[in-house]
Protein backbone atom coordinates (compact mmCIF):
# COMPACT_ATOMS: atom_id res chain seq x y z
CA UNK A 1 0.00 0.00 0.00
CA UNK A 2 2.81 2.43 0.88
CA UNK A 3 4.57 1.65 -2.41
CA UNK A 4 1.37 2.34 -4.29
CA UNK A 5 0.94 5.73 -2.57
CA UNK A 6 4.60 6.62 -3.17
CA UNK A 7 4.29 5.71 -6.86
CA UNK A 8 1.09 7.74 -7.24
CA UNK A 9 2.73 10.71 -5.52
CA UNK A 10 5.75 10.56 -7.84
CA UNK A 11 3.51 10.30 -10.90
CA UNK A 12 1.45 13.27 -9.73
CA UNK A 13 4.55 15.41 -9.13
CA UNK A 14 5.97 14.43 -12.53
CA UNK A 15 2.71 15.29 -14.28
CA UNK A 16 2.62 18.69 -12.57
CA UNK A 17 6.19 19.39 -13.71
CA UNK A 18 5.24 18.62 -17.31
CA UNK A 19 2.23 20.91 -17.18
CA UNK A 20 4.34 23.75 -15.77
CA UNK A 21 6.83 23.66 -18.66
CA UNK A 22 6.07 26.40 -21.17
CA UNK A 23 7.25 26.46 -24.79
CA UNK A 24 10.34 28.51 -25.53
CA UNK A 25 9.62 32.15 -26.26
CA UNK A 26 11.58 33.29 -29.35
CA UNK A 27 11.79 36.85 -28.03
CA UNK A 28 13.15 35.70 -24.65
CA UNK A 29 15.66 33.47 -26.43
CA UNK A 30 16.65 36.38 -28.67
CA UNK A 31 17.13 38.60 -25.61
CA UNK A 32 19.73 36.15 -24.30
CA UNK A 33 21.87 36.62 -27.44
CA UNK A 34 24.69 39.13 -27.20
CA UNK A 35 24.30 42.14 -29.49
CA UNK A 36 26.87 42.86 -32.18
CA UNK A 37 29.09 45.93 -32.10
CA UNK A 38 28.50 48.83 -34.48
CA UNK A 39 31.59 47.75 -36.45
CA UNK A 40 30.08 44.29 -36.98
CA UNK A 41 26.81 45.67 -38.39
CA UNK A 42 26.07 46.76 -41.97
CA UNK A 43 23.92 49.82 -41.40
CA UNK A 44 23.26 50.26 -45.12
CA UNK A 45 21.47 46.91 -45.47
CA UNK A 46 20.57 46.41 -41.78
CA UNK A 47 22.36 43.04 -41.53
CA UNK A 48 25.37 41.59 -39.74
CA UNK A 49 28.44 42.24 -41.90
CA UNK A 50 29.43 38.57 -41.88
CA UNK A 51 26.31 37.70 -43.93
CA UNK A 52 25.80 40.89 -45.95
CA UNK A 53 26.40 39.51 -49.44
CA UNK A 54 25.28 42.79 -51.01
CA UNK A 55 28.35 44.56 -49.62
CA UNK A 56 30.75 41.63 -49.86
CA UNK A 57 30.03 39.37 -52.84
CA UNK A 58 32.91 37.10 -51.74
CA UNK A 59 30.66 35.78 -48.97
CA UNK A 60 28.28 34.10 -51.44
CA UNK A 61 30.32 30.91 -52.10
CA UNK A 62 30.82 30.33 -48.37
CA UNK A 63 27.11 30.91 -47.66
CA UNK A 64 26.16 28.50 -50.44
CA UNK A 65 28.63 25.91 -49.18
CA UNK A 66 27.18 26.12 -45.67
CA UNK A 67 23.67 25.85 -47.15
CA UNK A 68 22.79 29.30 -45.80
CA UNK A 69 21.83 30.87 -49.12
CA UNK A 70 18.40 32.02 -50.31
CA UNK A 71 18.65 32.00 -54.13
CA UNK A 72 15.21 33.58 -54.48
CA UNK A 73 16.18 36.74 -52.56
CA UNK A 74 19.98 36.62 -53.05
CA UNK A 75 20.87 36.77 -49.37
CA UNK A 76 21.77 34.55 -46.46
CA UNK A 77 18.84 32.24 -45.64
CA UNK A 78 19.40 32.74 -41.90
CA UNK A 79 18.54 36.45 -42.23
CA UNK A 80 15.97 36.29 -45.04
CA UNK A 81 12.91 37.86 -43.42
CA UNK A 82 10.88 37.22 -46.57
CA UNK A 83 11.27 33.43 -46.24
CA UNK A 84 11.42 33.24 -42.45
CA UNK A 85 9.45 35.83 -40.46
CA UNK A 86 11.23 34.75 -37.24
CA UNK A 87 14.51 36.05 -38.72
CA UNK A 88 13.38 39.60 -37.91
CA UNK A 89 13.38 38.84 -34.18
CA UNK A 90 16.86 37.30 -34.44
CA UNK A 91 18.15 40.37 -36.33
CA UNK A 92 16.55 42.74 -33.84
CA UNK A 93 18.31 40.86 -31.03
CA UNK A 94 21.70 41.16 -32.77
CA UNK A 95 21.40 44.79 -33.94
CA UNK A 96 23.62 47.15 -31.91
CA UNK A 97 21.78 49.58 -29.68
CA UNK A 98 24.04 52.52 -30.46
CA UNK A 99 23.64 53.55 -34.10
CA UNK A 100 26.50 55.68 -35.45
CA UNK A 101 25.58 59.35 -35.86
CA UNK A 102 26.73 59.48 -39.48
CA UNK A 103 24.23 56.75 -40.48
CA UNK A 104 20.69 57.75 -41.39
Amino acid sequence: MIRHLALCTLLFIGAQALVAVEPADPEATAAAVERLTTEQWCWTHDLPKDVCATCDRKLIPALKKSKDWCPEHAMAESVCVLCDPTAKARLDALRPVDKPKDVK
